[in-house]
């Protein structure tokens, strides 16, 4: 899907545009600041890229296909940078990751993702209620997508945190191989949006190295903005992937815990039995006993039984070993 926002910075009028060939004759005019935006690019759509707008035919395979890992490119009149944008998920893994791609030009912008993303309509819509936004260039409109972009981790990582806490709730109740499983699993996302996280970092700091991006002060002051908020979200992981390890070593004290439990009450019982197994041995032994021949014999044996178990009961007790 084809979208086109123009503006005219000298007339201050925002127009959308729907048809390619206004599209590219309205991009050579330097009064205007354009943003194509390309949501599930058809083939006709892609082709435009190539053959319309003259993109290398690197960076548009790149743009088009999924997977890809982010990077900056600089080729002359244009800079191509791919970006790895997020979103939560409301089934199964709480990360959900997709691709933002990004052609910037001195006038003009265009945008490329397979998925629908947030901060594309965000920003559109913030557009077409405030238009003169325009007015402050590509870097401006740049700057405010990539905010968004980043804007969208946060969300997960409160979702990650909610996870967390359950988690360490029923690791105190009841832990089983279930929550190690979440626990296990949730350190995979965790990672997963670290590498995702590291990676979009290290092609921000290309771009704050590259001269095409420091065209103005205003510029660098925005990918310094992003590149703090970017530092802030990876201490955040850095933090909850702590945190996981912890409820790790929490689930293991505590299935250690109710082990030692258990042996101790089966230790218990043991030790309570054994004037039991005593007592039943030595009238077990093949010998005559007095005993043997006294009418309250089996009373007399029971009734020794059942004070050696209390007595072992007490005794225990009173060292607060039961």
């Amino acid at each position: 899907m084809l979208r086109v926002l123009v503006y005219d910075n000298q007339t201050s009028n925002l127009e959308e545009m729907t048809d390619p060939k206004q599209v590219l004759t309205a991009i050579s005019d330097t009064q205007k600041t354009i943003w194509v935006d390309l949501t599930k690019p058809s083939q006709e759509e892609a082709k435009l890229l190539e053959e319309g707008f003259h993109f290398h035919a690197i960076a548009v395979e790149s743009a088009l296909k999924e997977g890809e890992r982010p990077k900056f490119y600089s080729y002359g009149n244009y800079s191509f940078l791919l970006m790895e944008a997020t979103a939560a998920s409301n089934k199964g893994s709480v990360v959900k990751l997709s691709q933002f791609s990004a052609f910037i030009s001195k006038n003009y912008l265009v945008t490329v993702h397979q998925k629908d993303v947030n901060f594309i309509e965000d920003t559109i819509n913030t557009i077409k209620s405030e238009p003169e936004l325009l007015n402050r260039g590509v870097g401006f409109l740049l700057y405010n997508l990539l905010d968004g972009l980043i804007a969208n981790y946060f969300p997960i990582l409160d979702k990650i945190d909610n996870k967390l806490k359950t988690i360490e709730e029923r690791i105190f109740q009841r832990p089983n191989q279930q929550v190690l499983n979440e626990i296990f699993k949730l350190r995979q996302e965790i990672n997963q949006m670290r590498k995702s996280v590291s990676n979009n970092l290290d092609v921000l700091s290309l771009m704050m190295r590259h001269d095409s991006m420091q065209s103005s002060e205003e510029n660098r002051m925005y990918l310094m903005d992003l590149y703090d908020h970017l530092m802030h979200l990876l201490d955040m992981i850095d933090m909850y992937h702590d945190m996981v390890f912890t409820s790790m070593d929490a689930y293991l004290s505590s299935v250690s815990n109710n082990m030692n439990n258990i042996m101790k009450v089966l230790t218990a019982i043991t030790t309570i039995m054994m004037p039991l197994t005593v007592i039943t041995g030595i009238y077990g032994m093949n010998f005559d006993m007095p005993e043997f021949h006294w009418t309250y014999g089996y009373v007399w044996a029971l009734t020794l039984m059942a004070v050696s178990v209390i007595a072992m009961t007490l005794f225990l007790r009173s060292r607060k070993w039961l």
